[in-house]
């Protein structure tokens, strides 16, 4: 690993770290395609494997980088919230690793039996890891030193209260699409099982990023070994737009 980024990865985790919570919701009935935008740990060079740590997940703050974050959790986070520079009107969205990573996890380690009956018992073992991906101060750092907008870390709600949140603190709308969001096969195998929306479902290690240039942002990030993929921009209205196959609906404001 680079001392560099070993410098602005220690600068992140001095910064912030931030909890995860969970939630649930009705089925969502959707697959994921082969063939999509979404990067698999497997095509990941060995360096960058390395940069991901079992470690709780946390955001990093940079002078060029602001933390959006709904709830505050320690003193060190409400300075951060007081300091902060929000996410602008036409920037690209780039969301980081997977979504439902955390709630995955949880799901496949409390029911593993249950899960094994109509599964590989390497999937579930492959699920119920998910929580070493959970850092995401590694993507915190390199989004630093890309010029970074925006950060928005996941959590209770998923990417769908994530994306709200972002747009919400900011003053800004949105237009993603569903299709891009990056979600492994496990996440919407279980959910299936349990009923879960794994748009809803707890997100720790995912980071929701706004930036001038995504396509700069998501190369810096794989170089890392990080995937990462462009899902939509921030516009200047107000609504909260998500596409999928030419369909368009709009972000409902989140639960509690």
């Amino acid at each position: 690993m680079a001392a560099g980024f070993m410098r602005d990865e220690a600068s992140a985790a001095e910064a912030v770290r931030i909890g995860c919570g969970s939630t649930k919701s009705k089925a969502y009935g959707m697959r994921q395609e082969k063939g999509t935008e979404n990067v698999s740990e497997r095509f990941l060079p060995e360096k960058g494997k390395s940069h991901i740590h079992e470690m709780k997940n946390g955001a990093g703050l940079g002078k060029d980088c602001a933390v959006l974050c709904a709830e505050p959790r320690t003193e060190i986070e409400r300075d951060l919230q007081m300091e902060r520079r929000t996410a602008g009107a036409d920037q690209d969205i780039v969301v980081s690793k997977w979504i439902g990573l955390e709630g995955t996890a949880r799901l496949a380690g409390e029911n593993y039996e249950r899960l094994r009956q109509r599964f590989p018992a390497r999937m579930i073992d492959e699920a119920a890891a998910f929580d070493r991906y959970l850092s995401v101060i590694p993507e915190a750092a390199t989004a630093m030193k890309s010029g970074v907008c925006g950060i928005q870390v996941v959590s209770r709600g998923g990417i769908f209260a994530g994306l709200w949140e972002m747009a919400e603190e900011a003053g800004v709308g949105l237009e993603a699409d569903l299709r891009k969001i990056p979600v492994r096969q496990e996440t919407i195998e279980i959910c299936e099982v349990f009923g879960e929306n794994p748009y809803e479902l707890s997100s720790g290690g995912c980071l929701i990023m706004t930036t001038e240039d995504g396509n700069a942002l998501v190369t810096a990030l794989l170089r890392e070994g990080i995937p990462a993929v462009v899902i939509g921009r921030t516009t200047r209205g107000n609504d909260r737009v998500l596409y999928n196959q030419g369909r368009k609906s709009y972000l409902n404001k989140p639960r509690g």
